[in-house]
């Protein structure tokens, strides 16, 4: 597999990490504060968590292969502090 140099001058794999497909999409897209989410059993909205691996912010990306579906990057991702906020809240 080799390597590519994005838009963003950052280097990504060039082949699907789980297929080896060359057919990996990388996707961006400036949204703004009214993005919303649902992750298990809470709800969110407002700006896009850095945590959930697909962006941060306003902006939301990522890559995923166009044969299998696959979102490219490292998973299982850890708890995310939306879900550790959120145990708290139904803890209380």
């Amino acid at each position: 597999m080799g390597q590519v140099i994005n838009f963003k001058g950052e280097t990504k794999m060039d082949n699907c990490q789980r297929c080896g497909s060359k057919r990996v999409l990388g996707y961006s897209a400036k949204a703004d504060d009214r993005q919303s989410w649902i992750l298990g059993e809470a709800d969110g909205e407002g700006y896009l968590p850095g945590d959930f691996n697909i962006g941060a912010g306003d902006y939301i990306e990522f890559d995923f292969c166009m044969d299998c579906g696959q979102i490219q990057g490292q998973f299982p991702l850890p708890e995310t502090e939306f879900e550790e906020t959120n145990k708290e809240k139904a803890a209380e």
